[in-house]
């Protein structure tokens, strides 16, 4: 029986269409298992698992210890698991990117609680597992949070000292991707952190210091997921993959030299790509670059610290299409600093740069931002149902202002999914593409359940 059980909270009321393995879960279990305990992870969102049927398979392993990974959105579902879980467990421990920014007060959420852990916990949680586990009662642990002591999030300074995720103990069959469609499919850490700044993002649990893998260790593990779980489709989980724009052509090289055939997405910066970067990465099995895009006025991109300016993005986008790579932009409406016109000009201004996919959300004031502490400060900071489709969790931190309501962001984003998914000429190009008929019926269905509902 395994001495510690790692779980991933169960999505309440909701079927997604992206189930991703959760990494933070992986590396725990492999670093605890590389300093001699025994783990298991129940990942309840991709099984599909309630909070009931979760404590039952805790209680058939009889663990001393369980850890709970929690997300802000997903926050209210793991404190309901850490109450269903807290006969079945000798010590309950929530780790991840909620309590990293709220540290102890995760406590007043979640009495039932014995530890919080803060930031990248791979190296000092099993050192704290190991002590526990042998009846000692030291507190000195980098990221430990107790009821009575706040601790600094913990960080891993070299990422390729770390072993490889424990894919093994993962539901591997179960994670899905809807630009992957019938591909198994698997994330990968190639570097941690992001120096930039913006003023919506969460530094709480990677830090703001870019830490890179090695290219070899990073195509070793791709190989690994490729012959030992048929994985044929990646998504790079990386703040920010291609900062360091000779580490990736190294890493497409690498990929190309040894014929890994597999298909792959990252999440780029518009002003740390160009088209040879991109030419490289296409070559290697890019099929999809995403950029934080946000807005299309340089006032909403000061405002939020993005560091880029408009021309940028329109480059960006231009050499991702020449290289032949699918382009996702995320979008972010409710901004303080624009108006409604303003907004829907930021819908318009992603269908004339022409993207495969446009991702639009509301502007949402996370704990460990800096954004969170301007919401609180101005009396912008409230908690409601998220207004944007497949949002987890039952609340989500809304930036409310007299301008942006809950009911002026709602229906922005109507409108902006209406506009940009919903045009002719965008319908027949998805329905054109190879397996575009399906996918688009597929997504086509949700949005329209997503659009009633909001009618409703």
């Amino acid at each position: 029986m395994p001495q510690i059980v790692l779980i991933n909270p169960p999505i309440p009321g909701k079927n997604p269409s992206l189930r991703i393995p959760s990494l933070g879960l992986g590396y725990l279990a492999s670093s605890l298992r590389q300093a001699g305990m025994e783990a298991a992870v129940i990942d309840a969102a991709a099984l599909g698992l309630d909070h009931d049927a979760v404590a039952r398979r805790v209680a058939s392993l009889n663990p001393d210890i369980v850890g709970i990974t929690a997300t802000t959105p997903l926050s209210g579902s793991a404190y309901q698991l850490a109450k269903a879980l807290r006969p079945h467990a000798r010590w309950l421990i929530l780790g991840g990117a909620h309590p990293s920014a709220l540290s102890r007060r995760i406590f007043e959420h979640c009495p039932e609680l014995d530890y919080g852990f803060r930031g990248e916990a791979e190296e000092s949680f099993p050192r704290f597992a190991k002590a526990l586990l042998a009846g000692e009662r030291r507190t000195d642990f980098p990221g430990l949070i107790t009821k009575d002591q706040d601790s600094p999030p913990a960080s891993v300074r070299d990422p390729d000292r770390l072993p490889f995720p424990a894919w093994d103990l993962m539901p591997m069959d179960r994670y899905r991707h809807p630009l992957f469609p019938g591909e198994r499919l698997a994330t990968v850490f190639s570097s941690r952190g992001c120096p930039y700044q913006c003023i919506f993002c969460d530094k709480t649990v990677c830090g703001a210091k870019y830490r890179p893998r090695g290219p070899r260790s990073v195509v070793a593990e791709l190989e690994a997921l490729r012959s030992r779980h048929g994985v044929t489709a990646f998504m790079f989980y990386d703040d920010l993959f291609s900062l360091d724009r000779e580490r990736v052509i190294a890493i497409c090289r690498l990929i190309l030299e040894r014929g890994l055939k597999i298909r792959w997405k990252c999440e780029c910066r518009v002003n740390t790509v160009d088209a040879e970067l991109l030419s490289w990465m296409k070559k290697a099995g890019c099929v999809q670059v995403a950029f934080g895009i946000e807005t299309a006025h340089q006032k909403g991109l000061d405002w939020l610290r993005k560091g880029i300016k408009v021309g940028q993005v329109q480059d960006a986008v231009a050499h991702t299409r020449q290289a032949g790579i699918g382009v996702l932009g995320y979008f972010i409406l409710g901004l303080p600093v624009q108006d409604y016109e303003e907004e829907l000009e930021t819908v318009d201004f992603a269908v004339r740069l022409g993207l495969d996919y446009a991702q639009f959300a509301s502007l949402s004031p996370f704990p460990g931002t800096p954004l969170y502490d301007l919401a609180q400060e101005k009396g912008w900071y409230k908690e409601g149902p998220g207004v944007a489709p497949e949002e987890y969790g039952d609340t989500r931190p809304l930036l409310i202002t007299d301008y942006w309501t809950e009911a002026r962001l709602k229906r922005i984003m109507n409108q902006a999914y209406r506009r940009f998914y919903l045009r002719p000429g965008y319908i027949l190009k998805t329905a054109l593409r190879p397996s575009g008929f399906l996918a688009l019926a597929r997504s086509g269905l949700r949005l329209l359940g997503w659009m009633l509902g909001r009618s409703s």
